[in-house]
């Protein structure tokens, strides 16, 4: 085998992994406080760039399950002050919704996560979700709502319900905002990245998988990745001479 395979063979290897490891990795790493994280891709539905709604408002977003096994979450992000959601059901051909406790009416008043729900924080955002009675902006119908204030982060919530592969499902939510702010916006882009002064405020939604924060990779991955390159143009000048 020539040194330019082996190189060449090392090179792809090397990207193998970091394509692997950036599935769902954000462009920050874990900190605290957390500065300016972006949110995991793979939503399907994303309202950056929408107007924020300064009353009650109801959201739809369809998915085609490809799995038999789904996990429904929502992932958060509110610099200045705090989202309110309620009242979120997940059905398919106008039947029953098919999550737990959907307008958090179950409680725990005051945990992170839900009664029937998982919480997701990997960044250890501050001003965290929590099932609420009161504070702005309150309830969309009963008693108890989700309350989420994430700062210069993400965090969430997620539940796994059964489905058919192939079916069609419909999410639906209330949301609304106490902030003044017009337009969600996925990162903070008035200067402040490490504060509740910042302007990030975005909510997203998933069907599949958990949205999983891994490791951004490290200088030592990135190091191998400009080894391998270097080698690989050694080699070929060597070869041309």
């Amino acid at each position: 085998m020539t040194l330019m395979k082996i190189l060449r063979g090392a090179l792809m290897g090397t990207l193998a992994c970091l394509l692997a490891d950036q599935a769902f990795a954000l462009p920050c790493p874990p900190g605290n406080p957390p500065t300016n994280c972006a949110p995991p891709p793979g939503a399907i539905l994303d309202l950056n760039g929408t107007p924020v709604p300064h009353q009650y408002q109801l959201y739809t977003v369809n998915f085609t399950a490809a799995l038999p096994a789904t996990n429904i979450s929502f992932s958060f992000r509110e610099d200045p002050a705090f989202l309110g959601l309620d009242d979120v059901s997940v059905t398919t051909g106008g039947g029953a919704n098919l999550l737990v406790n959907g307008g958090f009416e179950s409680g725990v008043v005051g945990a992170n996560a839900p009664v029937g729900w998982t919480y997701l924080n990997s960044f250890g955002a501050q001003a965290a979700g929590v099932v609420s009675t009161n504070g702005s902006p309150g309830p969309h119908s009963g008693t108890n709502y989700y309350r989420d204030g994430a700062i210069q982060a993400y965090d969430g919530i997620t539940q796994a319900i059964a489905t058919t592969v192939g079916s069609t499902y419909t999410i639906s939510f209330w949301l609304d905002d106490n902030n003044g702010l017009n337009t969600f916006s996925r990162l903070s882009t008035n200067g402040n990245t490490s504060g509740a002064g910042g302007n990030g405020i975005d909510l997203l939604v998933y069907a599949g998988r958990v949205p999983t924060l891994v490791a951004v990779p490290g200088p030592a991955t990135l190091l191998l990745l400009g080894a391998g390159l270097a080698g690989i143009r050694f080699a070929r000048r060597r070869k041309s001479r």
